[in-house]
């Protein structure tokens, strides 16, 4: 009896009990991708948000510079190309936040100022992942902008009103 306890002890771990580790723990690890795959996309729409007021504030900030009486500083980005907008206002924004290759980086390709009647900044016409489209939509509607998507072609809109 004592010998078969000491052949139990320096056995060690079996194939079978190791496989089964493995594969419990890439069940957990498969769970928490899961888990900060959906905050991701939050994070996501929340630096795209952050940027869209970046722009609204450097609008504001170039808008106080340059007032003058006869015209609004404001609609003369109106009908600018994206480039143009951003060279204007590059002493007002922080260089990191149009730089990188993350979608919220890559909206400022579509930046564009309109009047509908209120001015307003925006970036149309870029493509988002539906997760992102999805918490994007929950944070634009808190903010009283518009937002607008088509999850087909993946060609989606957000406004925010300056003044």
């Amino acid at each position: 009896m004592r010998s078969d306890t000491r052949k139990m002890k320096s056995r060690g771990f079996g194939l079978v009990e190791i496989m089964i580790v493995v594969v419990i723990l890439g069940i957990l690890a498969g769970m928490i991708m899961l888990a900060f795959g959906r905050n991701s996309d939050s994070t996501e729409a929340a630096a795209i948000m952050a940027n869209l007021e970046a722009a609204k504030n450097a609008l504001l900030a170039y808008s106080m510079e340059h007032k003058t009486r006869n015209v609004d500083p404001l609609n003369s980005f109106v009908g600018l190309t994206s480039s143009s907008i951003k060279t204007s206002l590059d002493k007002y924004l922080d260089g990191s936040v149009m730089s990188g290759t993350h979608t919220a980086a890559r909206c400022f390709d579509t930046l564009n100022v309109r009047n509908s009647g209120n001015i307003e900044v925006g970036f149309s016409g870029f493509a988002i992942s539906y997760g992102i489209a999805n918490a994007l939509d929950r944070k634009i509607k808190a903010t009283g902008g518009t937002y607008t998507g088509n999850g087909v072609s993946g060609n989606y809109s957000i406004w925010l009103r300056i003044r």
